[in-house]
């Protein structure tokens, strides 16, 4: 039982709401005292919260907008042109570096798509795993099982091996082989709903459409590390809605992307130096003035790392690339070029290398906090931090669309802030490793983490679970 990865969850909750008690109590019984000793530190601290914690606010509230918008253009298109039937070809590329573990049912869910006017392309950059053999066996039973079938009516699987180790190198591979007017990102440990595709190509019916972000979240929830993961990728995307309505989306993950091909003709292909070539590619869009939204009904389900060392692996990767990538087209940075959003150049952009200025500070400011609430018994900076933090995740869960365990997730809303201090260690580690890895001009390679495969099979349809070992 001690074992069991839910026990551990509920052992955890309890000593967080434990924590979050013997604050109130504190702040209740304890007589504030008046000093002046962190005054000028206390009024750096507010005003890093500030900026960060207004821009959080006003995403919040204006994010809902963002479905009414897309309704209404689907709704002006319809008007314009009642009969018309929008169904390009789309080609989904799924690059695989020894991913054994996840590309079967990641395939297999795609091949599920209602939208059948599809190709699926596995390149393979150079696994040294079954990577191979399974997709093959896959692909001979595929053929086998649709050769009866009329053309129109099944997608197609091809498998492509390249002998270059790279993800940009893969995605480009996959784009060369491409035939669909509309190209799609899906990473190999993905579960992929049956009408997701569809629902990506419904955003392209605007032809001012250029790119599309999909609405990425954790699979794998039964242990702690996954519920943060979850959290996280909540809040994030939840966020989105509001870079949408505005057009400031900068960062289309590898996860779930869908692009126009004609933004590759006219941009050029991925990134094979940057080692996010997701993020430079999204942020080169931008440039070149297109347009990006984000398809909070494009549902991709994707494993999260099970260990604290592969977190901090994928997070190193994320920073590095988006260092490597601001530092590359910081020209967009501040700029008046007509065909550059400006509230992307001058407010999102800036505020983005301000929040990493306060992620360094991070751990300093919550000591402080602490220090200072319990020395001088003034709990006000502390609860209105646990307030806002906890109302912002009561919003956000209860305006997803496609929330899952409602009522269980808004118990977590008390001690969410809690589980995100794992977050911040997390990410103020990946910043410091990334700076000086730039700095070093030390190398990534394109990492993984050891998968536990977090879909299977039940009762003829593929559903997210949770992996069977502990994490």
């Amino acid at each position: 039982m001690l074992n069991d990865p839910q026990y551990k969850k509920i052992i955890v909750y309890l000593a967080l709401y434990g924590i979050l008690i013997a604050i109130l109590l504190a702040a209740f019984l304890k007589t504030p005292t008046e000093t002046d000793q962190y005054g000028w530190l206390r009024m750096i601290i507010i005003f890093f919260a500030s900026v960060l914690l207004t821009k959080y606010f006003i995403y919040m509230f204006i994010s809902p907008w963002n479905e009414v918008r897309h309704q209404k253009r689907i709704g002006d298109i319809r008007k314009k042109e009642k009969n018309l039937t929008y169904r390009p070809k789309v080609s989904v590329i799924v690059p695989a570096w020894n991913e054994e573990v996840g590309i079967i049912t990641t395939t297999k869910a795609l091949l599920k798509s209602t939208y059948k006017n599809t190709e699926i392309l596995i390149v393979d950059n150079a696994s040294t795993d079954n990577t191979a053999k399974k997709v093959n066996e896959l692909i001979d039973q595929h053929i086998k099982k649709e050769c009866h079938v009329p053309s129109k009516e099944h997608i197609t699987v091809k498998y492509l091996h390249e002998s270059t180790q790279g993800k940009g190198h893969a995605l480009n591979t996959g784009l060369s082989n491409a035939t669909g007017d509309i190209i799609i990102s899906i990473d190999a440990d993905c579960y992929v709903p049956p009408d997701t595709i569809q629902n990506f190509v419904n955003h392209f019916k605007d032809p001012k459409v250029m790119a599309a972000v999909g609405n990425v979240k954790i699979g794998n929830t039964n242990t702690i590390l996954g519920v943060v993961q979850y959290l996280e990728f909540l809040f994030s995307f939840y966020f989105k809605k509001a870079d949408s309505l505005v057009n400031t989306i900068y960062i289309i993950g590898g996860a779930a992307g869908a692009f126009r091909r004609e933004v590759f003709a006219k941009i050029g292909p991925y990134s094979t130096t940057n080692i996010t070539e997701d993020i430079e590619l999204s942020v080169r869009i931008q440039a070149a003035g297109m347009s990006i939204v984000y398809a909070s009904d494009a549902l991709v389900y994707t494993e999260g790392a099970t260990t604290l060392t592969g977190l901090m692996k994928q997070r190193l990767r994320w920073k590095r690339g988006r260092f490597e990538t601001f530092a590359e087209h910081r020209n967009l940075f501040f700029s008046t070029k007509p065909e550059h959003n400006k509230i992307l150049s001058w407010i999102v952009l800036p505020l983005a290398i301000f929040g990493e200025v306060q992620l360094s500070l991070e751990l300093l400011f919550l000591t402080f906090l602490y220090i200072f609430s319990f020395t001088t018994g003034d709990f006000t900076p502390l609860i209105s931090g646990m307030v806002v933090v906890s109302s912002m995740f009561i919003v956000q869960v209860m305006f997803d669309e496609h929330r899952e365990k409602t009522l269980s997730f808004l118990l977590l809303a008390p001690i969410g802030w809690l589980l995100f201090y794992i977050t911040t260690i997390v990410e103020t580690n990946a910043l410091f490793r990334a700076l000086w890895g730039y700095l070093r001009k030390k190398e990534l390679t394109w990492q993984k983490w050891e998968r536990q495969g977090v879909f299977i099979k039940q009762k003829g349809t593929i559903t997210p679970t949770q992996p069977t070992s502990n994490a």
